[in-house]
């Protein structure tokens, strides 16, 4: 089995006249992404390994999920996530390496809300409909394949386990 767990990065400075790829968390971000990573650690669900983008809003979203977690992960530069489509994301998810049972990947929309509707076939209806509604800022779907390698991933293979944003009750009272 895989468990892939896909995060938007969190809420970033606006793209008003910057580089956009430099664009990083304002105050409520962090917070977010602290949320996120105490919601991450108290299911039980930390990953062996977590990829961002190389964007300075997902790096820092990375960051400082990594760094409220009780054992330490470094963080990995995936540069294909940046602005990528589902098919890029997809691409990236089949290359993860297979020592990895668990893995994130921290990037952005579209391409990580596309693609992880594109990759559910089956969990909570209530979830899966929220998810394909919106898929907003530090947003987690929490997806298990039942795989034994990454490159086996197909579409509508996936069991949403988990959805949740940051201001859910379950994530908001961490």
């Amino acid at each position: 089995m895989r468990r892939l767990l896909l995060l938007r990065h969190a809420k970033a400075l606006p793209a008003t006249g910057r580089d956009d790829h430099a664009r990083g968390l304002i105050e409520r971000g962090r917070r977010d992404a602290a949320r996120m990573a105490a919601f991450i650690a108290e299911e039980g669900l930390i990953p062996q390994l977590v990829v961002h983008s190389g964007a300075e809003r997902a790096r820092q979203t990375a960051a400082v999920v990594v760094d409220a977690w009780p054992r330490r992960i470094e963080p990995q530069v995936e540069p294909k996530l940046y602005d990528a489509s589902r098919r890029a994301v997809l691409a990236v998810v089949r290359a993860l390496p297979d020592a990895a049972a668990a893995a994130m990947l921290v990037a952005h929309n579209p391409g990580l809300a596309d693609l992880a509707n594109q990759l559910v076939g089956g969990g909570a209806k209530r979830d899966i409909a929220r998810m394909a509604g919106k898929f907003p800022t530090a947003g987690l779907a929490v997806l298990e394949f039942d795989v034994e390698r990454w490159r086996d991933v197909e579409p509508g293979s996936a069991a949403l386990t988990r959805f949740v944003t940051p201001d859910d009750a379950r994530v908001a009272e961490l």
